[in-house]
């Protein structure tokens, strides 16, 4: 490996930044300005049309409130809360992100999805005996719990307060409720529901009845769900890891009045493992149970007898029965559980209760991720960008993406196996290439007739031939790369119009307990070919940490650089985005202030951009911005939802996307669409386009005039 020889111009560390570029090249800043022929201009694209937004590669799926019917709506990625009321529409409470909507879905299978005021997450609900829809929930910080109902989509409070500290029986506010757990209504028109008393031995069987009424009946033995029989009794299934036992008991009343559990025969554990989650519609005494070992649904008799078997696609957190068909509605996880699933949609899937030898569970209510890794044209394409995705593109090329390893998914490669590089053409065509792009790389650019990838861990610029290379080779290490791999490093890589190299690193003011203090610099630089690197702002002998990062009137702005982009011309124009860090009197970090640099020549003008959409409170509010050749005076932005289009006239235009804190899934078709979770932006196969990376798929939005 190359170590690079190194330049810090100080000089220039005291000037503006704008002075990095003249019309007659670098050669004013030294490192290797000239020593590259300017890159020849692309072809002239297309004349523009309509704006719009289309699939180029991949295919369309995610997450997101988005209404619609059947395939076409988008589930969010948790849901909570399944229950049929007696016109067949199926209720449930969803989140994404910091987001929490109620969704129902007719019998038709059209879903809508309305906002309700409530922050803490809702994890159960039921149908009661008047068909309202009832959930429970929490105070922020409480240990009570309040269980309303809607009406239309307003939130009526049914029974409980939430300043409970203790189970205590009562009508509406009077009631105190700690945990509203396993609603079921029963034949006799009340729910029932466990609750437990903080450090009691058991839980306790209670009543919840139309009118808000709460009642307690009798000690629930641990590790017990409740469950309706097929007559609407109300029975428990107990199931007893430390002893092995499984026990059945349905409730019952003696002449006293007294309640008790009366032990129902049963073999339930002689064919597997099987969880019991609704009883089957006219059945004498079976029910759906679910096989975590097996992925799979059957009818379990309590005599253990299994028929009818459904093979599933992932683990299944809830299933719920419709009273009008008798069929079972069960939300899957697609593949094992780990932290992707959190990203990912489940899928609604409903199995019929009359099981025919080739029946297999049908998709119900929304659109499947469609994960993996695929080449082919277009929609063949598959693409896992969950957990991030980077790309590069120069005039009329095709675009290189580049995933981490992922999940275990069909047509993905195992976690522990990287992920190759994937060329996207023009037309359409995904071709693995034959370098990977292992999980702990950084950044993807191109320069020099090379793909570039950073390592930050070994602080070291690594390259590929674009063309027939089987790996990384190392080119530059530089101490100016990164300071602290856990806090700062390079943040930027890209070539400008003469084909020059240049980066930029960032050091991030943040203050964690369970990480050892950031500390870093914040420089740009350029690397010629020969790997000479060479600072041109920013101090390398200045170490920047949470306790005397500069305030942010104060702050110089290259410190908080996110991306760079650069425009040609007889007058180069660089154009730098920035998120400037808000920290707290304490030196928190409380958010960003975008921004966004214009430098031409020896001017520098700087434009504040309005909030962007953030996915939590350490979001930078836009990530990536280019330019497009042949566009004078336009840049695109993205943030975690949107696309924009910035000039000095009009500012910041939203093309595509919006500007809000959820998500709500990709609608292809004319400006302005939707998109979901954009991943990259890039420029695009000609003038007038631009690739985008979303939902797994590669898009072209077609820029407007």
């Amino acid at each position: 490996m190359r170590i690079s020889t190194e330049k810090v111009s100080s000089a220039l560390t005291r000037r503006h930044f704008a002075l990095w570029m003249t019309a007659s090249g670098l050669s004013a800043c030294g490192g290797g300005g000239g020593e590259v022929a300017p890159a020849p201009a692309p072809p002239p694209g297309p004349a523009p049309g309509p704006a719009s937004l289309s699939l180029m590669a991949g295919a369309l799926g995610g997450s997101g409130f988005l209404p619609g019917v059947l395939t076409d709506a988008r589930l969010p990625p948790v849901m909570a809360g399944h229950a049929f009321n007696s016109k067949g529409d199926l209720w449930f409470v969803g989140r994404y992100g910091r987001e929490q909507k109620a969704g129902r879905i007719t019998a038709e299978g059209t879903l809508s999805y309305f906002a309700f005021n409530q922050q803490m997450p809702v994890t159960l609900g039921v149908v009661d005996a008047r068909d309202r829809y009832v959930i429970a929930h929490a105070a922020l910080d409480d240990s009570g719990t309040v269980v309303s109902f809607f009406d239309n989509e307003t939130l009526v409070t049914l029974a409980g307060q939430p300043n409970a500290t203790t189970m205590q029986d009562g009508k509406g506010p009077a009631a105190q409720i700690l945990w509203f757990g396993n609603p079921l209504l029963a034949g006799d028109g009340l729910v029932y529901f466990l609750d437990r008393d903080a450090g009691a031995a058991n839980y306790t069987l209670r009543t919840l009845a139309p009118d808000g009424t709460v009642v307690s009946l009798l000690p629930v033995p641990n590790n017990s769900r409740l469950i309706a029989s097929p007559t609407g009794a109300v029975r428990r299934f107990t199931d007893d890891f430390q002893n092995n036992r499984v026990q059945w008991a349905e409730l019952a009343r003696a002449s006293s009045g007294q309640y008790f559990w009366e032990v129902l025969p049963n073999n339930w554990r002689s064919v597997a493992h099987a969880e019991p989650f609704a009883p089957v519609k006219g059945s004498n005494d079976m029910y759906w149970g679910f096989d975590a070992a097996f992925n799979t649904m059957a009818h379990y008799a309590l005599d253990g007898t299994r028929t009818d078997v459904w093979q599933l696609p992932g683990r299944v957190d809830a299933a719920v029965s419709n009273p009008l068909t008798g069929h079972l509605v069960a939300h899957a996880w697609r593949g094992p559980l780990d932290q992707s699933s959190l990203e990912s949609p489940g899928v609604l899937l409903v199995l019929d209760r009359v099981k025919t030898p080739t029946a297999v569970p049908q998709p119900w209510v929304g659109l499947a991720d469609q994960r993996g890794h695929t080449d082919g044209q277009g929609d063949a394409a598959r693409f896992d960008f969950e957990r991030g995705a980077r790309a590069t593109s120069e005039a009329s090329g095709p675009l290189y993406v580049a995933v981490g390893a992922q999940i275990p998914l069909p047509g993905t490669p195992p976690q522990s196996v990287p992920t190759p590089l994937r060329t996207v053409t023009p037309a359409g065509q995904v071709t693995s290439m034959p370098v990977t792009y292992p999980w702990g790389y950084q950044l993807l650019s191109s320069a020099y007739g090379y793909l570039l990838a950073y390592d930050k861990e070994n602080q070291t610029l690594l390259r590929a031939p674009k063309a027939g290379s089987t790996a990384w080779e190392p080119w530059v290490r530089s101490e100016y790369f990164g300071a602290n791999p856990g806090f700062s490093g390079m943040c930027a890589l890209r070539a400008d119009t003469t084909g020059l190299l240049w980066f930029a690193t960032r050091t991030l003011p943040i203050t964690l307990d369970w990480l050892p203090p950031g500390s870093g610099t914040s420089l740009i630089g350029t690397i010629s070919p020969t790997g000479q690197v060479q600072v041109v702002v920013g101090d390398p002998q200045l170490v920047h940490t949470a306790a005397n990062y500069p305030p942010l009137d104060q702050r110089p702005w290259y410190m908080d650089v996110t991306d760079m982009a650069f425009e040609g011309g007889s007058s180069p124009i660089s154009w730098v985005l920035c998120n400037r860090a808000i920290l707290s009197t304490d030196r928190k970090l409380l958010g960003y202030a975008p921004e966004l640099v214009r430098l031409e020549g020896a001017t520098r003008q700087s434009f504040a951009l309005p909030s962007a959409n953030e996915t939590d409170y350490a979001s930078m509010h836009y990530n990536q911005l280019c330019v497009v050749s042949g566009r004078p005076g336009e840049v695109f932005l993205c943030s975690a939802c949107g696309v924009y289009r910035w000039t000095v006239a009009k500012g910041l235009e939203l093309l595509a996307g919006q500007n809000q804190p959820t998500p709500a899934g990709v609608r292809l078709g004319a400006l302005p669409t939707s998109l979901n979770v954009v991943k990259f932006i890039s420029p695009g196969p000609d003038a007038n386009s631009l690739y985008v990376g979303s939902e797994n798929s590669v898009l072209r939005l077609g820029l407007p005039g």
